[in-house]
């Protein structure tokens, strides 16, 4: 295994994570994923349901309403009472959103108190979320490009969740959109990135999205300029249901076969040490 942690998977706490095992159980339980990753192997998992510190927030995204604080309490309560298991230890993160260019959902004094922040930049599928002007490749590139920017420009948060993912049929060929990129903009973007230790994040679950085809062939060319750059990178399923802690397993011998090896990934450790300095 290139790195024995999931660094994003989302339990029933998220609106998205709600999916049924065939016996019509919840399929996305600390509990569940405490046996499938002490079977794989997994020495840590971060739990990143969807949160936003303010659901009541006119900016914030309809999905996100019903994502407040209470799911971290709650989450945090049913860890406890589940109990540690040798081998394994849970974080407790989230994945927020971004509301504008200036604002995201987890203000620093919130992401103080939180394992791990992840952020995207492309769910243009949720109402409310910022929007291209246009559809032309140049304009959501534009758009990708000014959303990435603004992102790394806030030191408390920690990962590029998914960068660039999104289904093409909404947003059209990614490969056409890429190609439309700024790339001294785009080099900008990860350096700056990587000088704040804000890793980007190869996403099992965007990497087998069929809704995505082309997505392996874009990151096929950002992960290794992002590595020429001095990004940290971390690993995560994106799990919402317990079969998907497997997907990183898959997409193993593709990530090697770009170059990247253990020393290129965030551990959990690295990654608390970074909260501590910011």
């Amino acid at each position: 295994m290139i790195i024995p942690y999931d660094m994003h998977a989302h339990t029933y706490y998220s609106p998205c994570g709600r999916r049924l095992t065939a016996a019509g159980k919840p399929a996305a339980t600390p509990a569940l994923y405490r046996d499938e990753a002490l079977r794989l192997g997994i020495g840590a998992i971060c739990l990143t349901d969807h949160f936003v510190e303010d659901p009541t927030n006119p900016a914030a995204p309809q999905f996100y309403k019903g994502s407040g604080p209470a799911i971290i309490a709650d989450l945090r309560r049913e860890l406890a009472t589940l109990g540690e298991a040798d081998g394994l230890r849970f974080l407790v993160g989230c994945e927020t959103e971004t509301f504008s260019i200036e604002h995201v959902g987890v203000s620093p004094a919130t992401a103080a108190q939180l394992d791990i922040v992840l952020v995207p930049t492309s769910h243009y599928h949720l109402t409310g979320v910022p929007q291209p002007e246009g559809d032309a490749p140049a304009d959501v590139a534009r758009h990708m490009l000014t959303m990435l920017a603004s992102v790394v420009a806030k030191p408390w948060l920690d990962v590029l969740a998914h960068p660039l993912a999104e289904r093409e049929a909404l947003i059209g060929d990614l490969r056409a959109i890429y190609e439309a990129m700024d790339r001294r903009w785009l080099s900008d973007i990860l350096g700056q990135a990587a000088c704040a230790q804000m890793a980007v994040e190869i996403n099992a679950a965007s990497l087998n999205d069929e809704g995505i085809p082309h997505y392996r062939e874009v990151l096929a060319d950002l992960l290794p300029l992002a590595q020429s750059l001095g990004c940290k990178f971390t690993l995560g399923s994106d799990a919402h249901s317990v079969d998907m802690l497997a997907w990183p397993l898959q997409i193993e011998g593709w990530v090697r076969g770009l170059g990247l090896d253990e020393s290129d990934f965030l551990t959990p450790d690295t990654l608390l040490a970074r909260r501590h300095r910011v």
